[in-house]
């Protein structure tokens, strides 16, 4: 009894004292670090940006400037890609090098954009290779790219597959996330993802400029239904269309016309968006839209409908309804460019 009560009772008592004073730190710290996150946060204004109403034919439109801490880039070809999954953004760029890029994500809070505190390190994850492409998220958080070859990042692992097989630049994930269409320098392919390696990949309807893209297409976009959207040029050095496809190349619509005199052609395709009701394409310096059925509904310049000598770079649809701008101009003093992000909304039943 007396080892009992001289020994094992203060051992235990003092590991009790311990193991407390263990918890009360890792409270304190774990404070700590959600304080430090909110004293981050505060550096952004809170205050979001007032928004305002832009009219187009009949549509009334909201427009707003999201909060974001200052976002440069050395140029508009190193952003890889910007999109939003799961009301998450998400901002790729190259470093300056070539050999590193960075993923971004933001969650949006009153109008304000801050760091996505479950995403890699303070809201960035950083990967390795000269001149990735196709950056690209999947629902179960595997992330896809292109890097001499395919890779997919799965809970810290690199499955690499199609190793020099395939020279396409971008990826589009099908319903389900099962298959994906790769494509980009001429071509467009459909392969089966399986335990996250891409595997049977093969020649799709579109691939080698075929029909109605002879000149190549740029953008591919697939829907909830399995309907793909295609945006490149009808000939080499001629004008663009959005063309709307069932999985089996079967054309159903498209949009942007044959005529340079026509208003709602598509010369310079920099980036497209469809959204449940609309299509919306960056032309040049010039943001055009369309309703689903076809109906052309006219255009904006960018810079007067953001301000500031801002141009649209990347289109990105949060939800059915509201599509994300991303928008750039030189800053002289610096000589890189400033990145802003905007929210525009669109009527739901216009």
């Amino acid at each position: 009894m007396s080892f009992l009560r001289n020994k094992v009772l203060p051992w235990i008592l003092s590991h009790k004292i311990l193991l407390g004073l263990l918890a009360v730190l890792a409270a304190l710290l774990g404070a700590a670090y959600y304080y430090r996150w909110e004293i981050e946060e505060k550096v952004i204004p809170p205050k979001p940006q007032e928004p305002r109403t832009v009219t187009i034919g009949k549509a009334s439109l909201t427009l707003q400037e999201l909060n974001t801490r200052d976002l440069t880039s050395e140029s508009v070809d190193r952003i890889i890609n910007f999109f939003v999954k799961d009301n998450v953004f998400y901002l790729a760029r190259r470093s300056s090098d070539g050999t590193t890029t960075t993923l971004a994500a933001f969650d949006l809070k009153n109008g304000t954009l801050f760091p996505h505190r479950e995403f890699g390190v303070k809201g960035i994850m950083t990967l390795r290779g000269e001149k990735l492409f196709g950056l690209t998220l999947g629902s179960n958080g595997d992330l896809y790219y292109v890097y001499k070859g395919v890779h997919t990042l799965r809970d810290g692992n690199d499955i690499e597959s199609l190793k020099g097989q395939t020279t396409a630049t971008r990826i589009a994930l099908l319903p389900g996330e099962n298959e994906a269409y790769l494509y980009g320098n001429d071509n467009f392919t459909k392969a089966t993802i399986k335990d996250g390696a891409f595997v049977d990949n093969h020649p799709s309807f579109l691939h080698n400029r075929a029909k109605p893209f002879a000149g190549g297409v740029t953008f591919i976009q697939v829907m909830d239904n399995g309907n793909i959207y295609a945006g490149g040029r009808i000939r080499p050095n001629d004008f663009n269309i959005v063309a709307c496809f069932r999985q089996d190349g079967t054309l159903l619509q498209y949009y942007g016309s044959y005529r340079q005199t026509d208003k709602d052609s598509i010369y310079n395709l920099v980036d497209m968006a469809i959204m449940d009701r609309y299509i919306v394409v960056i032309d040049g310096f010039t943001l055009k839209l369309w309703k689903k059925d076809g109906a052309y509904l006219g255009s904006f310049n960018s810079s007067k409908l953001l301000g500031g000598d801002l141009n649209c770079a990347r289109l990105a649809v949060i939800n059915g309804n509201d599509l994300a701008i991303l928008a750039y101009v030189r800053n002289a003093k610096t000589g890189l460019i400033d990145l802003k992000i905007f929210k525009l909304i669109f009527p739901d039943a216009q």
